[in-house]
């Protein structure tokens, strides 16, 4: 799978880097990434007793003006290919890439609670400064994290969550046998 996901990932940059059409085609990796983890749209695409047909009219009706042939070559080989579970993992490969070309970073922030505002500047500020780059974030709510924080970038997980620190304080109390 990892094979397969690296040809889509390469023919896409290839496709992008030929066209010289990398900052569109970064917006447009963007909003088919969100469109496609939309819960409904995620369980239509995998669903297998849909055809592939209806699968490509999906596409068609809601990207033919909004998206590059390079683009809707892929999803229509992906989805020919029955691997769809491939599209996110490759488009999120794709904007990361295309991101760091441009000196961007993409970190995900899990909360407890939306965060607001000033809490994301914040954040911003403090990766800007640590990773040495502009970084864009998206945030997700996520009841389980008891409380605090937790950041996604670039394969890094900072872990700023109360979980974390208690884990982190027992840890410490049991290596000095407290």
């Amino acid at each position: 799978m990892a094979k397969l996901k690296e040809q889509y990932l390469s023919k896409l940059l290839e496709s992008s880097e030929d066209a010289g059409t990398l900052k569109e085609d970064l917006q447009q990796a963007i909003l088919l990434r969100d469109t496609l983890e939309n819960p409904e749209v995620h369980a239509f695409l995998a669903d297998k007793n849909i055809l592939e047909l209806e699968k490509n009219k999906f596409f068609i009706d809601s990207f033919s003006d909004k998206l590059s042939d390079h683009f809707v070559d892929f999803l229509y080989q992906t989805i020919h290919l029955g691997q769809e579970r491939l599209l996110i993992p490759v488009l999120n490969e794709y904007i990361g890439r295309i991101k760091k070309r441009f000196g961007r970073i993409e970190a995900k922030v899990v909360s407890a609670v939306p965060l607001n505002e000033e809490q994301i500047q914040s954040i911003d500020q403090v990766l800007s400064q640590k990773l040495n780059a502009n970084v864009d974030i998206k945030t997700e709510v996520d009841p389980k994290v008891i409380g605090g924080f937790y950041c996604l970038v670039d394969g890094q997980i900072y872990d700023g969550t109360v979980r974390h620190q208690l884990k982190t304080m027992k840890r410490t109390l049991k290596e000095r046998n407290i």
